[in-house]
């Protein structure tokens, strides 16, 4: 077992260290931050399949994600802890650009499923619209740290003021801009 903070920067040796690297069946990437940063990063391994995790509080309409630090710490970055990862449009720019296509996503809305184009044969491929779930999991916080169980709209409210990256234009735009 390998226990590091993961970056862009170290997760390809991270990988490697631990024996990886060529075609593997699966990955998954559930960081609470830098998701996107890190798998485009991945350059080590070939997976079959993604297992990522996306935020679908900051909608399906924009390829968003948080702009990219090193150091980033969800809980620190935004006392209501909503404030982390990258829209699903975001991972499924991503994924087209890797060699993979959108499979889903699960029903709680947080995770997708990519499969390695060569591998898809007659799985049925979505858009980002199609294989689109909003989250239904409430585990936004007060300020001193407390949940407040915010839902739905209400919680892209709480982070409207964050920057993030439009990952189609590399321009920062204020989320409540969007």
């Amino acid at each position: 077992m390998i226990c590091k903070f993961i970056s862009r920067e170290n997760i390809n040796e991270l990988i490697s260290s631990a024996g990886f690297s060529g075609p593997i069946g699966l990955l998954s990437i559930d960081v609470d931050g830098n998701d996107y940063w890190i798998w485009e990063a991945i350059s080590v391994v070939d997976p079959a399949i993604v297992v990522i995790e996306y935020n679908s509080v900051f909608g399906i309409e924009r390829a968003l994600s948080i702009p990219y630090n090193q150091a980033f710490w969800r809980t620190s970055a935004h006392s209501s802890n909503l404030f982390w990862g990258c829209s699903l449009r975001a991972l499924c720019l991503l994924a087209d650009r890797k060699g993979y296509v959108f499979v889903g996503s699960n029903s709680n809305g947080n995770n997708a499923y990519f499969v390695k184009r060569e591998y898809s044969g007659s799985v049925l491929v979505k858009t980002p619209e199609e294989g689109y779930v909003t989250s239904r999991f409430r585990e936004s916080r007060d300020p001193t740290g407390q949940l407040t169980f915010v839902g739905g709209e209400k919680r892209r409210a709480l982070i409207a003021d964050m920057m993030v990256t439009d990952v189609e234009t590399n321009v920062l735009v204020r989320l409540g801009d969007i």
